[in-house]
């Protein structure tokens, strides 16, 4: 039996619900948002089990093997809605034992349907030489993720060619701009760490502050702007005077949008400001959209990505054959998500490992870091 997780709680009343039917229930869905009261669940119900195709968080296999055991996850991969690479690449690069990784691609489900597993491929996918992520954290955050120290970051990233990655601060964009903006600075600060300053559009005057006091610093080469959090989208008129200010200083912007004809918004912006490159967060609001990619293709200064939870495969697909890879770049929303899982999504787009502009030298470009 195959019962979905939408919510926090969910897996409680389902195991409850069916702990005398006498029968195993894989839950589908486990997501970083419930990922506390999913697990609790199967400490709490021996039948239960979980599968993959949502598990993108940071370390989300290894922490769902190391808590509940190899042999309560199977892999899922959520096709053809989803991007099945991504959470075979997760499982695939996960610091877990073979026999570990076997359990979860063939054993646990032979097992539980009654087949005969064929055999395993167990190599790692192909990864690209060397990759710069334009879309990173510092934490602390409310997310129940391993909580990486700002100069564990980068090395975290290590196993799947990360060399660069540019990060904001969560606490910056959810709650206290002046102390994450800071933070971001210091984490910068001579060790080969890049970062974004994140500008609020509800405070112009704290804002222009910021960008006067850390512009500069090392290791600062943009700026973050976090619609959503905000409560300001795309199109309201404080984002278009934000964008004003953010164009007379002149590093690159990255934004995570939102609400109505965000897209035909942000169009607008970049072409008041021909000059100021605008990378599309997620490649829409959250997730990758057609919209996100068709935006990126109508202005030469607009850049966009995938990262999300919530990839469609049939839209990535669409999104690059429709845009290209002229101004695609990667970024893995680390260490919210994983990067093994959006690798995945690359791959399912048809982005091949050895295509150094999207993996390398479009970020390099736009943040003017050497080769």
């Amino acid at each position: 039996m195959q019962v979905p997780i939408r919510r926090a709680g969910d897996a409680f009343e389902i195991g409850r619900r069916t702990q005398h039917l006498g029968r195993p229930v894989v839950m589908a869905g486990a997501h970083y948002t419930h990922i506390e009261d999913d697990l609790a669940a199967l400490e709490r119900f021996p039948h239960l089990f979980l599968e993959t195709s949502r598990l993108a968080h940071f370390r989300a296999i290894e922490s769902v093997v190391e808590r509940v055991g190899a042999e309560r996850l199977l892999y899922g991969s959520g096709a053809p809605q989803r991007c099945p690479s991504s959470p075979l690449f997760a499982v695939l690069m996960a610091r877990i034992s073979p026999g570990q990784k076997k359990a979860v691609l063939r054993d646990n489900a032979a097992g539980l349907f009654g087949f005969d597993g064929g055999p395993v491929d167990l190599r790692p996918p192909p990864l690209p030489a060397r990759v710069f992520d334009v879309h990173c954290h510092f934490l602390p955050a409310p997310w129940p993720v391993p909580q990486l120290d700002d100069h564990e970051l980068l090395p975290a990233l290590g196993r799947c060619s990360i060399q660069r990655c540019v990060a904001s601060s969560a606490l910056a964009i959810m709650s206290d701009l002046a102390a994450g903006n800071a933070r971001t600075a210091a984490a910068c600060s001579g060790c080969g760490q890049l970062g974004y300053l994140v500008a609020d559009p509800n405070d112009l005057e704290l804002t222009r502050d910021q960008l006067s006091r850390w512009g500069t610093s090392p290791g600062i080469v943009g700026v973050k702007v976090h619609a959503e959090y905000a409560r300001q989208p795309t199109r309201s008129p404080a984002m278009r005077d934000l964008f004003r200010l953010l164009a007379s200083h002149g590093r690159p912007v990255k934004i995570h949008n939102d609400g109505e004809h965000w897209a035909d918004a942000l169009l607008e912006i970049a072409r008041e400001h021909p000059k100021l490159p605008i990378i599309v967060a997620h490649g829409g609001p959250g997730c990758p959209s057609l919209a996100g990619a068709r935006l990126a293709a109508a202005a030469e200064n607009v850049y966009w990505e995938l990262p999300s939870s919530f990839a469609r495969l049939e839209v990535v697909r669409q999104a690059v054959q429709e845009a290209g890879t002229e101004r695609l770049l990667f970024g893995s929303d680390a260490p919210l998500l994983d990067p093994t899982y959006v690798l995945g999504i690359y791959a399912d787009a048809g982005v091949a490992a050895d295509e150094e502009s999207v993996w390398w030298n479009g970020a390099a470009q736009l943040f003017a870091v050497a080769a």
